[in-house]
């Protein structure tokens, strides 16, 4: 039986393989690249679009399985039935 690849990639994360040491200085790099972003954003190098409504961002907490799905959809209902209109934007499991 094949094991999924979001199974693999849970293993993989949270087994300490040796796999994940080799990792390490990839994850150094893109730390560098989310620095050197979020940097271009503050002096102006990129432009930041501001909406006149709040927008909650659930996503990347952690390799699959953390029922990221099931919050969004019961913070959906919550705000619903407090009368807020609510939109769900997603790409979904492996989309553009």
């Amino acid at each position: 039986m094949t094991m999924s690849v979001d199974l693999r990639l849970q293993q993989l994360w949270y087994g300490g393989s040796c796999w994940a040491v080799l990792l390490m200085p990839l994850s150094w790099l893109f730390g560098l690249l989310v620095a050197l972003r979020r940097a271009c954003f503050e002096v102006g190098v990129f432009r930041i679009h501001r909406l006149d409504k709040p927008v909650v961002v659930i996503g990347n907490l952690t390799v699959g399985g953390t029922g990221k799905t099931p919050l969004v959809i019961w913070l959906t209902h919550v705000l619903q039935t407090q009368g807020t209109t609510v939109a769900v934007i997603t790409r979904g499991y492996g989309g553009e």
